[in-house]
């Protein structure tokens, strides 16, 4: 499994973390191994995913609300007291493969999640 760390940053303070994993033969020889800090060019893993015939088409996100662990604080740059909303995500082709797994812990002032859907018949 490739592992690709990151802490994302707006206007200089931190917002979230995010560390995604990968399977070697889907991402071997591509930005996603190289270990330098920040994206991996231009449009990202995904569209690195999908140059390797891979394309993001299905996202399951959970969403859990908790308090930070002391690294995750200092890390985050947290006030005492400020939780933390961990998400997990796993990304599919339109056949079904998992191409990523991703876990983000996301400082909880900071990062608004906004979705929009269709209401069920």
């Amino acid at each position: 499994m490739y592992e690709r760390a990151r802490l994302i940053t707006r206007d200089g303070a931190p917002t979230h973390t995010m560390t995604s994993y990968y399977r070697p033969a889907d991402v071997e020889g591509t930005p996603l191994v190289d270990q330098s800090p920040g994206i991996a060019g231009r449009g990202g893993g995904f569209q690195v995913l999908t140059e390797q015939g891979l394309e993001p088409h299905e996202i399951t996100e959970d969403l859990s609300a908790r308090m930070p662990t002391t690294e995750e604080a200092l890390l985050l740059e947290l006030p005492t007291g400020e939780p933390v909303v961990e998400v997990r995500r796993v990304t599919r082709t339109a056949d079904g493969q998992a191409i990523e797994y991703a876990r983000g812990v996301h400082a909880a002032s900071r990062f608004v999640w906004s979705y929009t859907y269709d209401i069920p018949d």
